[in-house]
């Protein structure tokens, strides 16, 4: 069984829940009965219902706030078929920097936590976190770029909790025809979007992230009209100052900056051990010592 949240009568929300009934799987739709500007509007979570239903799926409405009812959500969406297998973290909103962070972070956060226990019972739990391109850089939404940077650091964390009981977490940044890129109104793009990236696209990807014979986690991909790209958080080799001054690092500047040669880390322990071991014989053997492992895991919480 999955749960959806922030499916409206269209977009991604809506197709991810869609092409998951196609395949079988029962499914709880989730909305709050915003739009992206905050005003109220009817929520999606009929009108899904009764798409999915007419094409022969079954799905049952939750209407709720990820941020304030993630435990009340969760409840229902079990009560609903008895287990959950899936959590798909698609709701999202706009306004300002406090509100786009509670919905999009706060959110996927809050019903990953609540849901956690009956992912872990499931054996194969899966999650599918929300991201966006706007993790490098937006332009007119710092909170929009915050929330969906710091949910890359949530999926790795997720997964990292979730090794040892089956729980896989993987992250999209998806390119859509969606409810939020209908709202940006520069000459030419709706058409554009519209045209070529099909939220379909984003959602046969997905599905594939959430099946359990897949055994990715911790991952993010680009995603976008049947394009699918890696996404990393690497360093450089960077450069090792003799001194401790701010004179030194005119003339390493450069050689911190090369890209030639990147290391990619699976946790914030791993990249504090290659950290380590580029300092020299002598640090690493310190750092060794202490023996903290690379993958060491931390509880989910709050």
């Amino acid at each position: 069984m999955a749960l959806v949240t922030g499916v409206s009568t269209f977009g991604l929300g809506l197709t991810y829940a869609q092409m998951l009934a196609e395949r079988g799987c029962a499914v709880v739709v989730n909305d709050l009965g915003r739009d992206w500007s905050g005003n109220a509007n009817e929520p999606g979570t009929d009108h899904a219902v009764r798409l999915i239903t007419e094409r022969g799926g079954t799905a049952v409405g939750v209407t709720g706030d990820v941020v304030t009812e993630s435990a009340r959500i969760v409840e229902d969406a079990v009560r609903s078929f008895g287990r959950l297998d899936i959590v798909v973290n698609n709701a999202g909103a706009g306004g300002d920097f406090d509100t786009q962070v509670d919905v999009h972070l706060h959110g996927s956060h809050r019903i990953t936590e609540a849901a956690w226990p009956h992912l872990v019972e499931s054996g194969d739990g899966r999650i599918l976190n929300v991201a966006s391109n706007a993790t490098w850089g937006s332009p007119a939404m710092p909170g929009y770029g915050a929330a969906k940077g710091g949910i890359l650091a949530l999926t790795r964390t997720q997964a990292i909790v979730g090794a040892g009981s089956g729980v896989r977490s993987n992250a999209v940044l998806p390119a859509a025809w969606t409810r939020s890129t209908a709202g940006v109104e520069a000459a030419g793009f709706r058409e554009f979007m519209r045209e070529h990236f099909p939220p379909e696209a984003v959602g046969a990807f997905a599905l594939y992230l959430l099946h359990r014979d897949t055994e990715l986690s911790g991952e993010a991909f680009t995603v976008g009209g049947g394009l699918v790209s890696r996404v990393v958080q690497a360093e450089t080799t960077g450069a090792l100052a003799l001194g401790h001054t701010p004179e030194s690092w005119p003339a390493l500047i450069d050689q911190v900056m090369d890209p030639s040669a990147i290391t990619l880390s699976a946790s914030m322990w791993a990249q504090l051990d290659g950290f380590a071991r580029r300092m020299g014989p002598d640090v690493y053997a310190q750092w060794t010592a202490i023996g903290i492992s690379t993958t060491v895991a931390a509880k989910v919480g709050s």
